[in-house]
């Protein structure tokens, strides 16, 4: 079941209790089967000992005169003890709130709390500790004298504190951590021992942040202390409408607009705190005196501007602060005014979630306005309107802490599967402040269901911070922020090293992150490297080893057989001598076999590249053939390419570097304009070595055959069942219920370039907004754009592009850092000498990179270097990697890619052959270079499909991220049908992680291709794009009924839904967000729905 399943907002109410926690703990005659032992009447009630019709024996408290009338149970309580408190509790009418209460030496102390229901059972779950050792009474309480108390399955639970760390450290090996093996094997599945293995974290996914405030922005010092720590921040008041519109209609962002910029060029991501807060004290100071219908047009006008400023450039949004405790808006303007904001928030920016925030929930256990019961109460009037996803925000602001209710209050709020954030964290100043933090911080990192954690803990060189701080005014650590560093290097894994057993592995458990690793063996003569992320999932995940398999060569012994057992191609795998070949060129040819036997076709004697062995045969129009052979070479290294001579001229249908003393597999494709003759010949430069092929095949599809693969592997690569189930508490499944899906945004990415008109085009926006979730400037990021005379710098028109796009949602790959062709430079950098070349490389990639760090989801890095060398050939061969290598350093976070074209789109450019691209990729890798993608610009003449997807195959087996960037097709009659071709073509294929078509639009027109004329109408291309838009997501609302086992099952495609179910048997709709993710596509998502018609919550 994937993580990411929100099963309810229903509290469980149950037929009959279930057994007490512990079997009772401490707690005498815990499930009431001796009659009314150890308990007594408390306050000024009667009780009794009653038993259901199954059986089941309970306490009553009956006759109450007082809130805590009730029955009682002395027991004797250890300082240094942690105590879990449990108990089923349930009133004889309506719902009402019921407190189990300590009374101690030091005081009353509240354990927890719940809505009792009459008809069924609610758990009670709650902790405590206390300050001295002593007895202590427990009793239960009540407000509302009128009903009957009923408990059973009391529970009460002494922890040392070695045994609750323990329990700590258990839950983060399983919550934050993973196990990862890595096996070193060669392409045979021979296992290499003692390969070394050397791990490094480059960032850690878990968020752990601290708020800041404005002072950063000028204050180096604040800059290097909070960025070498935390991932994740919040601002203190700087985004609050006070702060931001001052008076009526005057707004200024500046202050907010600034922090944001500089946190995000550092790969901090922020939550947006607050669009409205609750609380009188704190509006702007001319809102209190407006109207209602004043205050409804600020309120409209306020939430418009905040939300729409910031758009999907935060993770979150506070949207009203504080709204359990306060009720300014509603006391104005109605008891749904907080409803009615979220609802608004998530029609303006319907991909961040949205927050409830509140105090006192998990730190005050005696605060009845915010208790968790109430808090989810209050959660499900907001989401009964369409409010998309909601979060859980829990500010912790502590004083002394109660661990052991902060955990059970945790464990109530996981049962919502929502996603949960410690907001505010601080401790009250005492001299137990630091050791108080680092409590809270272990329990909040070690509960599986809290999604990060930000410090309350902004700094001010003139005031003091506002309950506590990490530092001094100096940047020195106080003993809180020595906690703060401690924790964060325990939580980080680093530098680890390690050799492979016996078995070629290596396993070890890694905290969720992005890694580098490397692998090096004595048989090896280069380091192998690679990128990987350790990721969280479902929540046995843990418990999965990821396997990361090096392949330490991928030549073989002997060749596999024949794919399609050859197709078309005779004699395939030589076993009848050189039946159907003939000698092709000028060369000599020979059948030969191994030492174990497998026979094989050997070219030599060549006196020219295409001197070799043919086999003819008849290729027709309207087919789409894949081809593979096997190929080796009798010495060095070679490039073979398999050549088919047609009527029409000579298609190249791939090629391969072949090695000697191994087999490697030539794999590509063709197609071809009119039915007739062909030949199939080898081509390799070296005419001094021997090419030596087995295992030819040459299969043909018909297109529908080839579309029928298309639709499978999207089923596949892009989709995901989904399985819908109504039950209610007891497991009772209900059939007919209603199921209504409504997808919110597709996952997979899918884009177009843009130019600068887009910033005073509103028709240019539109249509671009609406359609796509990814772009790439055409030129405004690129060095001669942002640089036209040496020291002089204008980053304003790609600056003023990302803050469109980043308000629309929208995600830019950054293109790019260089370009290797000697004609894109800034004109003034041809004529530098080597020594000048390098300084202002240097800070160009300083500059530009340093900029926009962790706000890009890429960066091309150097431009066509597969083509080209400008600054290979004049600051050595080295270069490219030595930029890719500093671009890591600069932004570690962001994937690195190479970018070139004709890889894909023309088999007869040999600078650019997948092979080329591997080893180029290779190179690079071989450093420390980070995660590192293939990018396939895909300018296309006449596509040919299966030479395409065969180079994809070849491309995927480097398991890095690869992008098609660059994508057109030359104008011609057929020019929207080969663009319909690639893109079901590219986006079938399982190893693409978006697309990003190049239709920039000018008003001179595009560089090879436009989707639309001058008034944004479509052409066919345009129209192409929209139909496959449309195909790639549910179309309208998915609308389906429980079957008899209460489930309906729907295939989507990944992205992020709003789901409703309704039955008729109950009187509300029950709403959820889900998102559908990558993975296994062969796992169903499970999304239980528990109908409860007796209470919902």
């Amino acid at each position: 079941m994937d993580d990411e399943t929100h099963p309810i907002l229903v509290l469980q109410c149950l037929a009959e209790p279930l057994k007490p926690q512990y079997g009772g703990g401490i707690i005498s005659n815990p499930g009431l089967n001796h009659g009314l032992s150890g308990w007594s009447v408390f306050g000024e009630a009667k009780i009794q000992h009653r038993s259901s019709e199954k059986g089941n024996s309970f306490i009553v408290a009956h006759s109450r005169k007082n809130p805590l009338g009730s029955f009682s149970q002395k027991v004797y309580l250890l300082k240094d003890r942690l105590y879990t408190f449990s108990a089923w509790v349930q009133v004889d009418e309506g719902n009402e709130p019921v407190t189990a209460v300590f009374s101690t030496n030091g005081g009353m102390i509240h354990a927890g709390a719940v809505h009792a229901e009459s008809g069924c059972w609610s758990m009670l779950k709650g902790g405590l500790t206390v300050n001295s050792s002593g007895p202590a009474e427990l009793y239960f309480k009540c407000k509302n004298t009128t009903v009957e108390i009923w408990v059973d399955s009391i529970s009460l639970q002494p922890f040392t504190e070695k045994q609750w760390r323990t329990h700590q450290d258990q839950s983060v090996e399983k919550a934050r951590k993973k196990k990862v093996r890595f096996q070193a094997v060669d392409a045979e599945g021979k296992i290499f021992a003692g390969a070394r293995i050397s791990i490094q974290q480059k960032k850690a996914s878990f968020p752990f942040g601290c708020a800041i405030d404005k002072n950063i922005l000028n204050n180096s010092e604040y800059h290097s202390w909070l960025f070498s720590r935390f991932s994740v921040t919040t601002f203190g008041n700087e985004m609050k409408w006070y702060s931001t519109e001052t008076s009526p209609g005057k707004e200024d962002y500046s202050i907010p607009d600034a922090m944001l910029s500089l946190v995000k060029q550092n790969g901090i991501s922020v939550r947006g705190h607050n669009i409205f807060w609750d609380d009188p004290q704190f509006q702007p100071s001319w809102v209190k005196s407006l109207s209602p219908d004043q205050l409804r047009n600020a309120t409209a006008r306020r939430i418009n501007s905040v939300v729409s400023r910031y758009k999907g450039q935060l993770i979150a949004w506070d949207v009203v602060n504080e709204n359990l405790h306060f009720s300014f808006f509603e006391d104005k303007l109605g008891n749904t005014a907080s409803a009615e904001f979220y609802q608004r928030a998530h029609e303006l920016d319907g991909s961040t979630p949205l927050f409830m925030n509140e105090f006192n929930t998990i730190e005050e256990s005696g605060d009845g306005s915010a208790t968790p019961a109430k808090y989810l109460q209050k959660l499900r009037e907001i989401m009964s309107e369409k409010t998309g996803p909601i979060g859980i925000g829990l500010e912790s602001h502590f004083r002394i802490p109660n661990i052991p209710y902060v955990r059970s209050s945790l464990d109530f709020f996981a049962a919502a599967k929502l996603p949960i954030w410690i907001t505010e964290l601080d401790v009250e100043s005492n001299p137990s402040q630091a050791q108080f933090l680092e409590q809270l911080l272990r329990e909040f990192h070690s509960h599986p269901a809290i999604n990060g954690i930000i410090i309350w803990s902004g700094y001010s060189p003139t005031e003091d911070c506002y309950r506590m701080c990490l530092i001094d005014k100096n940047f020195k650590n106080l003993p809180t922020g020595d906690v703060v560093d401690k924790l964060i290097n325990e939580w980080t894994s680093r530098n680890l090293v390690g050799s492979t057993d016996s078995n070629g592995t290596f396993g070890i458990s890694l905290f969720h992150g992005d890694y580098d690793v490397k692998l090096t063996h004595p048989s090896m003569n280069s380091t192998l490297t690679r990128s990987f992320e350790v990721t969280s999932g479902d929540s046995g995940a843990s418990e999965d080893t990821m396997l990361h398999e090096f392949h330490l060569n991928t030549c073989l012994a002997d060749p596999l057989k024949p794919q399609y057992g050859g197709g078309i191609i005779s004699n395939p795998e030589l076993n009848h001598g050189l039946n159907g070949w003939s000698e092709f060129g000028q060369a000599k040819i020979e059948h030969r076999s191994s030492e174990k036997g497998n026979s094989f076709i050997v070219a030599h004697s060549r006196k020219n590249p295409f001197g070799s062995f043919s086999q003819k045969v008849y290729l027709l129009k309207g087919r789409l053939y894949t081809f593979s052979a096997w190929v080796q070479v009798d010495e060095g290294n070679e490039p073979v390419t398999a050549v088919f001579g047609t009527n029409g001229g000579m298609i190249h249908a791939g090629a391969v570097h072949a090695e000697s003393g191994c087999w490697s597999m030539l794999k590509g494709g063709l197609t071809v304009n009119s039915s007739g003759p062909a030949e199939l010949y080898f081509e390799c430069k070296n005419t001094t070595v021997e090419i030596w092929v087995d295992s030819i095949s040459l299969q043909p599809f018909t297109e529908k055959q080839w579309r029928t693969h298309q639709d499978q592997n999207v089923e596949k690569a892009r989709k995901k069942k989904v399985t819908f189930q109504a039950v209610d508490a007891e497991g009772k499944k209900f059939a007919g219920a209603k199921v209504s899906i409504q997808q919110e945004k597709a996952s997979f990415p899918f884009g177009c370039a843009i130019t600068n008109y887009i910033l005073t085009n509103p028709a240019y926006k539109d249509w671009f907004v609406s359609r796509f979730s990814v772009t790439t400037f055409a030129n405004e990021m690129k060095w001669y754009s942002t640089e036209t005379s040496p020291g002089k710098e204008d980053y304003s028109v790609p600056d003023a592009m990302l803050s469109l796009v980043k308000q629309n949602g929208i995600s830019v790959r950054g293109h790019n850092v260089f370009w290797d062709e000697p004609k894109s430079q800034p004109n003034w950098v041809p004529s530098l000498s080597p020594d000048q070349l390098r300084q202002a490389a240097a800070k160009r990639i300083d500059s530009v990179m340093s900029r926009y760090k962790g706000q890009l989801i890429a960066w091309d890095v150097v431009n066509e270097n597969l083509h080209n060398s400008f600054f290979e050939d004049k600051l050595g061969k080295d270069t490219s990697t030595s930029f890719y290598q500093r671009a890591h350093q600069l932004d570690s976070g962001t994937t690195l890619f190479l970018n070139e074209y004709n890889t894909i789109e023309d088999s007869r450019d040999g600078k650019s052959t997948p092979a080329n691209y591997l080893q180029k990729l290779r190179e690079i890798q071989s450093q420390q270079t980070g995660q590192i993608g293939i990018g396939l610009e895909s300018h296309f003449k006449i596509p040919n499909i299966p030479y395409m997807r065969a180079s994809l195959d070849v491309l995927a087996a480097a398991n890095v991220p690869i992008w098609i960037t660059e994508l057109d097709v030359e104008s011609n009659p057929s020019q929207a049908q080969y663009l319909e071709a690639i893109l079901r073509e590219a986006h079938a294929h399982p190893a693409i992680n978006g697309i990003i078509l190049w239709a920039d639009w000018r008003p001179q027109g595009c560089y090879k291709m436009c989707l639309t004329d001058n008034n944004f109408s479509n052409l066919p291309t345009g129209d192409v794009v929209d139909k496959l838009i449309n195909e790639w997501k549910p179309k309208g609302n998915i609308v389906g009924l429980t079957d008899s086992n209460g489930t309906f099952e729907v295939s989507l495609f990944h992205g992020d839904y709003d789901v409703k179910l309704t039955h008729p048997s109950m009187n509300s709709t029950l709403s959820r967000s889900f998102k559908v993710t990558t993975g296994d596509s062969e796992e169903t998502m499970d999304h239980v729905f528990h109908l409860n018609t007796v209470h919902d919550v």
